[in-house]
């Protein structure tokens, strides 16, 4: 009886060990893991992905800020878009540490805050074509004053011949277009002007409108800067003919 109850004593010994080792594993694991009232944080799983596309958007942020910034700005549409851009990547980078640093008590409350990243800013709908735009203002306002340039000095050249005349009335009509769409800086055109001032919205029907007008014009005034161009090479033509 004595070597019985010495065995079970080992026993029972051994099993509060285990038990004790176990309690204290599983406490530990837990302390590592975000908890809420003894619950499991709700969108834990789902915080790298919310991260991932915060540093996606914050990046390309950065690229279009450095592609405004080497523009010379002759619309004063840049500096207002790089102030609206960095802004919005400041707010996405706070919205992004506190999605991280948040325990959320139900799926509903992380996804209020984590679609805000979506809906809020719309970086890849609305302020990279936006910038883009704003961009190509600004190359073909430097295009056009360039042409400008050399129909003035052809208008000196033309003297009596009458083909090189018409050829630069061709030209000078074409960017009498190119000005009524892109505008005369510091004055953007209608449609440009448009897109400047477009905010992020959860309906983006009236935002795309404003778009796809203002890439129509943009491309249109591409098209007239090339034929005022080929224009002008005609003038030259008839000049050394």
């Amino acid at each position: 009886m004595i070597r019985s109850s010495a065995r079970h004593v080992a026993v029972v010994g051994a099993l509060a060990s285990a038990l004790t080792f176990a309690a204290v594993g599983s406490a530990a694991a837990l302390n590592g893991a975000p908890k809420l009232g003894g619950a499991q944080c709700k969108g834990a799983d789902a915080k790298s992905v919310v991260h991932a596309a915060a540093v996606k958007r914050e990046g390309t942020l950065a690229a279009l800020v450095a592609r405004l910034q080497a523009r010379r700005d002759p619309f004063a549409m840049n500096g207002p878009q790089i102030t609206t851009l960095q802004q919005a990547s400041s707010a996405i980078v706070a919205l992004d540490a506190k999605i991280q640093a948040t325990c959320y008590s139900t799926r509903t409350a992380f996804r209020a805050d984590a679609v805000t990243l979506w809906t809020s800013y719309r970086v890849y709908w609305l302020r990279v074509p936006q910038s883009h735009a704003i961009e190509a203002a600004d190359r073909f306002a430097e295009a056009r004053s360039r042409l400008d340039t050399a129909a003035q000095r052809l208008a000196g050249l033309v003297g009596t011949n009458s083909h090189a005349k018409s050829d630069l009335d061709a030209m000078n009509t074409v960017l009498a277009g190119v000005d009524a769409k892109l505008g005369v800086a510091p004055t953007p055109g209608a449609s440009i002007a448009a897109v400047r001032d477009l905010q992020p919205a959860v309906d983006m029907t009236a935002d795309t409108a404003a778009l796809e007008t203002a890439h129509a014009d943009l491309l249109s005034i591409y098209q007239q800067l090339q034929t005022a161009r080929a224009e002008g090479l005609k003038v030259v033509s008839e000049l050394q003919g």
